[in-house]
């Protein structure tokens, strides 16, 4: 597939998912202004601040840079240091503002009060907001596009669940679930969303002990009072098992958290998941290096390369993978909606997918994975 022919079905996505929120929702209207255009440049100019050098985000920077180019529009990127890293971000929405007059921002916010007040000012200003991939408490935001955590930690627990189904592993006979989290707040919703789910399909297959009828209705209370506390103890259990680990920002922090997990309990651990591409590949490399990949379900977030090579040697069973290019891509065009003065959705989930070593080969997996390559 060439260039733009891949561009071409990422902008059909787009705009199929922009065409069903925009029937189900109703818009957030003009907040910061009626927008329109600078009378005194043709192109206007979107500042596009993402989170941390990863491959992820370089893949909303194609999308962003594609939207600017086909809307005639400068991008200018700037990426921090880390997830945990807002100080970066403040200084680039001050120079893009203050130097770089920008028209609109799109952000992915590394803190959802820090950059409040400086997108604040620049929202008085009349420069537009959006979000992407994260959200910010109160700072004149127009539009947040994303992948919704709490639905991605959803269809991780469902990733697991199919993997203990594959192996016959009873949720009654399953050992520790050890979480290794990012700093970033995605990561609350993404593990709420995982333990909700998965403690769900707990409730439903652990089974609840038979009680015979009894003549004696006094005897058959008691036996029933019993079989309930018996079946509560080990939904007690279950989620007692449920461990996580303190929040990390780096590759190095996730692989020490792992392998504390893994040496203090190793035997007992049945499934690791981690929320986001460092900490994925930091249990990535604690269960590698203590040769547990056949022993350990491990399932992550994101598709970093070296995340799917982990993939192909069986440490990583499968990853909760967004959509970055098209994030990039809708955060731009809605930047420019914006500015030329028409109502965008308030939020657009654009979904998320499992991929695990029997699909990540499929057509339209390898475009996710790969829209430069495929």
């Amino acid at each position: 597939m060439n260039k733009n022919k891949r561009k071409g079905v990422f902008r059909a996505l787009a705009a199929t998912t922009l065409s069903a929120v925009m029937l189900m929702s109703a818009g957030c209207g003009k907040p910061n202004g009626a927008g329109g255009p600078p009378q005194s440049r043709q192109r206007s100019k979107v500042a596009v601040i993402t989170k941390q050098q990863l491959s992820f985000w370089d893949d909303v920077k194609k999308g962003a840079e594609d939207a600017g180019n086909e809307l005639n529009m400068d991008i200018i990127y700037t990426v921090a240091e880390g997830d945990n890293d807002y100080v970066s971000q403040v200084a680039a929405v001050k120079d893009a503002v203050n130097i770089k007059h920008v028209d609109a921002i799109v952000i992915a916010p590394n803190s959802d009060t820090e950059l409040n007040a400086v997108l604040n000012e620049a929202a008085a200003q009349n420069i537009k907001i959006i979000t992407i991939n994260s959200n910010l408490t109160d700072a004149g935001v127009s539009s947040f596009v994303s992948s919704s955590d709490e639905n991605s930690g959803a269809i991780a627990a469902r990733g697991v669940n199919s993997i203990l189904a594959s192996r016959g592993i009873s949720y009654e006979k399953l050992g520790k679930i050890a979480i290794v989290g990012h700093t970033a707040s995605t990561a609350e919703e993404r593990i709420g969303g995982f333990i909700g789910v998965l403690s769900a399909y707990a409730e439903r297959s652990i089974p609840q002990p038979e009680v015979p009828k009894m003549e004696d209705l006094e005897r058959q209370a008691e036996a029933e009072a019993a079989a309930a506390d018996e079946y509560q103890a080990k939904l007690e259990k279950f989620s007692k098992n449920i461990v996580q680990s303190p929040r990390c920002a780096r590759r190095d922090e996730a692989k020490a958290e792992a392998l504390k997990l893994l040496k203090t309990d190793g035997d007992g651990i049945s499934v690791m998941f981690a929320t986001n591409t460092v900490t994925t590949l930091g249990v990535c490399d604690a269960v590698n290096e203590l040769g547990l990949g056949e022993k350990i379900i491990v399932v992550g977030f994101n598709s970093d390369e070296e995340e799917l090579g982990y993939i192909r040697n069986g440490v990583l069973n499968g990853t909760v993978i967004q959509n970055p290019y098209v994030m990039g891509y809708v955060g731009v065009r809605y930047a420019k909606k914006l500015l030329d003065g028409m109502n965008i959705p308030c939020q657009l989930d654009i979904g998320a997918t499992f991929v695990n070593g029997s699909n990540m080969n499929e057509d339209y997996i390898e475009l996710l994975l790969n829209p430069d390559n495929f």
